[in-house]
Formats: C-alpha cells, sequence, structure tokens
C-alpha cells in the first residue's frame, strides 16, 4: 500500500486550496482509512466521497491553519479506481484529495493472518472481534442526526391542562368543605 506523499511546508493562505491525505491512500472495499486535511482554519469540517458509507466528521487542534483528522470507512459496494475526496471547512470546499479503491485479492494470495476468519480452519469458533463493514449508530451519538431534525416543542413552565383542572376541583372542594365547616360552627354558636 502506498504511503501519502509529504504535507506542503506551510499552512494554505487566503485563495489557496488545501490538500486531503488518505491513509492508506490505496484500499479495498469495506476497509478504514485516515484523513489528514490542510487549509483549513477552523477546528471542524467535513470530508465527503462517493466511495465513503457516510461523510467523515474532521475535527482539529486549534484553529490557527493546523490540519484536521478524521476516520472514514469505504463503502463495500465501492469500485475500482480514483476517487475524490473533498474538504468542506470555514464555509466552503476548501481542500481535495485522491482515494485509490483496489479490488479485494483472492484469499490465496493473502497471509494467513490477513484472511477472513471463514477461510481458517477455526472458523467454528465464535469470534468476540468482528469488524463493522459500516458506521453502527450506537449510543446517544446515532440519535443525534434525528433529534437534531425532530420538531421541537415550545418549553411549556408549570402544570399543563389536565393538572390545572384536576387543581381547580381540588381548590373548590376545599373550599366548599371550608365554607361548610364554618356555617356549621355559626349555626350552632346561635343557637339555631
Amino acid at each position: 500500500m502506498a504511503a501519502p506523499a509529504p504535507a506542503p511546508a506551510a499552512p494554505a493562505e487566503e485563495g489557496q486550496r488545501g490538500t486531503v491525505w488518505a491513509t492508506p491512500s490505496t484500499a479495498e472495499p469495506g476497509a478504514q482509512i485516515e484523513l489528514r486535511v490542510t487549509g483549513c482554519k477552523g477546528t471542524t469540517g467535513l470530508a465527503k466521497s462517493p466511495v465513503f458509507v457516510a461523510d467523515a466528521d474532521l475535527s482539529g487542534r486549534d484553529g490557527r491553519g493546523n490540519p484536521l483528522y478524521g476516520e472514514a470507512m469505504v463503502s463495500t459496494h465501492a469500485r475500482p479506481g480514483w476517487h475524490t475526496v473533498r474538504a468542506f471547512c470555514d464555509g466552503g470546499e476548501k481542500a481535495t484529495g485522491s482515494l485509490q479503491i483496489v479490488p479485494h485479492k483472492p484469499d490465496h494470495h493473502r497471509p494467513d493472518h490477513q484472511r477472513p476468519d471463514h477461510h481458517r480452519p477455526d472458523h467454528h469458533r465464535p469470534d468476540a472481534h468482528h469488524t463493522p463493514r459500516w458506521p453502527v449508530h450506537a449510543g446517544g451519538g446515532g440519535m443525534a442526526a434525528e433529534l437534531a431534525t425532530a420538531k421541537k416543542e415550545p418549553e411549556r413552565e408549570g402544570p399543563s391542562l389536565p393538572h390545572t383542572v384536576i387543581g381547580g376541583v381540588l381548590a373548590a372542594a376545599a373550599g366548599l368543605a371550608v365554607a361548610g365547616r364554618a356555617l356549621k360552627l355559626r349555626r350552632r354558636r346561635s343557637g339555631e
């Protein structure tokens, strides 16, 4: 697998485009790749490519032109060839790069330690360390996109209508009980 070429010595100035570096720069479908992006002034961004399972979130250290980093998974349906990776930050597309997708190597050319588990003699044993082939939506992070697009109800202060009605009925009943008791005591005192 080819290594990325060295990065430019200075960050991209205004008007210059940055670069997206993928490691490894040559990958098979289903591979996980690391991204490094130069040319962004901020601390966050997004990398997109038609061969990615999902857009890759990018983040950096302090926003002074330092590189942004992220990870992406190549789709298992990605076609072999060169594919463009675009990075978006600072309100627009700021950097581009390329990623080469190569076909899967036949298993008879791979060393045993690189073969999938189902080709090993011990394939009948369960393995707790399976590798996902696309991002897994787990935990609260998987709900972030759904919650961001969901309609938000205005925050209400105080009780809702049913609680208010119940409270009013109870207050009226308590008022009648006190008034009835007071009337009864008054009649008793006056001798009626």
